[in-house]
C-alpha cells in the first residue's frame, strides 16, 4: 500500500494510508484568569462553579470581579465588625464581590456579594427590614423580593473581639444572582447561597456557630 505523507494545519506531520483530520478552532471555555477561577471555586466550591458553567451559553466565560482571597475578605470584614457599635452606619456602604462570571455578548452574568447587614436580627424577625425577609431554616433568614433570579440570606455571626451586641445588631448578609440564565432555578440559587454563607461563617470564625443548612 502506498503511504501518503502530508502536513496539516495544526502543526503536525501525519503519515497514513487513509486519514481524516479535523482541527478544532474553539477558544477555551474559561478566560485565562487562574486566580479568579480559584477564588470562585474557593467561595462556592468547584462543583457548583462547574454546574454554573454548564448553565451558561456557548462563549468565553470571563471573570469580572476584583480579585480577593477568602482570607483577605474575611480579615477585612472582621476588622469592620470589630469597629462597629450600636448606631454605627459606617458599614452600610461597604460590600464585597467575591465572584462575578459573565458572557457579556450573551447578556449572561452571575454575581455575588457579601456585606454586614443594615438590619438587626430583630428587624429581620419582625418584618421591619424591607425585602420580605423570613426565617428559612436554622439561623438563616432569606429574601427573594428583588427578583426571581436573586436570593439573599442573612444570619447572626458573632466575631471575636466585637461589641457585645454585634451578634444580634450586625448580621452577615450574602446574595447571589444569575441574569438571563434559564437553569438558575430555586434549588441551585439555594445551594450557591448556602455555600457562600457557610464558607464565610467558617472563615470569620463565627463564635455563635450559626446553623446554616446545605440548601436554602
Amino acid at each position: 500500500m502506498r503511504l501518503i505523507r502530508w502536513a496539516v494545519g495544526c502543526g503536525m506531520i501525519v503519515t497514513a494510508s487513509l486519514l481524516t483530520v479535523g482541527c478544532s478552532s474553539e477558544e477555551p471555555r474559561r478566560s485565562d484568569s487562574p486566580k479568579g477561577w480559584a477564588a470562585c471555586n474557593e467561595f462556592f466550591g468547584s462543583k457548583n462553579i462547574d454546574t454554573l458553567d454548564k448553565q451558561m451559553d456557548d462563549g468565553e466565560l470571563r471573570i469580572e470581579n476584583q480579585l480577593a482571597s477568602v482570607e483577605q475578605l474575611a480579615s477585612s470584614m472582621a476588622s469592620q465588625a470589630r469597629s462597629w457599635e450600636p448606631g454605627s452606619e459606617a458599614h452600610w456602604s461597604v460590600s464585597y464581590e467575591p465572584c462575578r462570571i459573565a458572557i457579556p455578548e450573551k447578556g449572561q452574568r452571575f454575581t455575588s456579594d457579601i456585606r454586614w447587614s443594615k438590619y438587626s436580627v430583630a428587624d429581620l424577625e419582625s418584618g421591619k427590614a424591607p425585602g420580605a425577609w423570613s426565617r428559612a431554616s436554622g439561623d438563616v433568614f432569606t429574601s427573594e423580593a428583588l427578583d426571581r433570579d436573586t436570593l439573599q440570606a442573612a444570619f447572626p455571626c458573632k466575631v471575636s473581639g466585637t461589641h457585645k451586641q454585634q451578634e444580634d445588631g450586625l448580621p452577615l448578609q450574602v446574595r447571589v444572582r444569575g441574569k438571563a440564565m434559564s437553569g438558575f432555578d430555586e434549588d441551585f440559587r439555594g445551594k450557591l447561597t448556602s455555600a457562600l454563607a457557610r464558607k464565610m461563617s467558617g472563615e470569620l470564625g463565627c463564635v455563635n456557630k450559626p446553623e446554616i443548612p446545605g440548601e436554602l
